[in-house]
């Protein structure tokens, strides 16, 4: 049952003929028509002999840019941060088992801590900077793909805010195994991202 759901969500999908990049039939408007989120065709879904045929009628040429491509920085800026604060907190683990020889734990946790809260504070500017590009860019279309990164930053959020609190009470092992899984979760909301900006 799983496997023919799998099926049919993949049959539900068109392939961009411009840019490649894969569309899902539930992004049509009323008017029978979706607009390609990278390259701007204006493209009808039409049914021929049960396939699913991507037609481009015209190309949207005027689309608002990014400003000052903030998401892009916010984004980054996370995804940076979070394997520091990682490697800090196993310099914690060795400074706690070595007696503090090897760290001051004085100095070590509110840094370690710090640097989670940062993550989570880039984290919310870089879902708040997205939002804005969606709704100026893509003029607030609802594409699959924006809904599906939505759905995994919240999924991020809860895994960071659990890890930010897992550290507070100093449960420092499975703290760090959050990091581990919202590393994941990073991982995917790019490479979801990453058809947005260069198609597939």
């Amino acid at each position: 049952m799983k496997l023919k759901g799998k099926f049919r969500k993949r049959k539900n999908l068109v392939i961009c003929p411009i840019c490649h990049v894969e569309l899902s039939a539930n992004d049509v408007n009323i008017n029978g028509l979706v607009v390609c989120p990278v390259c701007g065709a204006v493209i009808e879904i039409i049914k021929s002999e049960g396939q699913k045929i991507p037609i481009v009628h015209n190309v949207e040429t005027k689309r608002p840019q990014p400003l000052f491509r903030l998401h892009t920085i916010a984004t980054h800026f996370s995804i940076g941060l979070l394997p520091v604060a990682m490697l800090a907190q196993i310099w914690l683990f060795f400074a706690r088992a070595s007696g503090e020889l090897l760290g001051n734990l004085d100095l070590l946790l509110p840094m370690c801590f710090l640097f989670l809260s940062i993550v989570l504070i880039g984290g919310i500017l870089t879902f708040a900077t997205g939002f804005v590009d969606w709704k100026r860019k893509y003029r607030g279309r609802n594409y699959e793909i924006i809904t599906r990164k939505i759905r995994w930053s919240i999924v991020l959020f809860i895994l960071l805010n659990f890890a930010i609190f897992l550290f507070w009470i100093e449960l420092f092992g499975w703290s760090f195994l959050t990091q581990i899984f919202a590393l994941g979760v990073i991982a995917k909301i790019g490479h979801l991202g990453g058809f947005l900006v260069f198609g597939k």
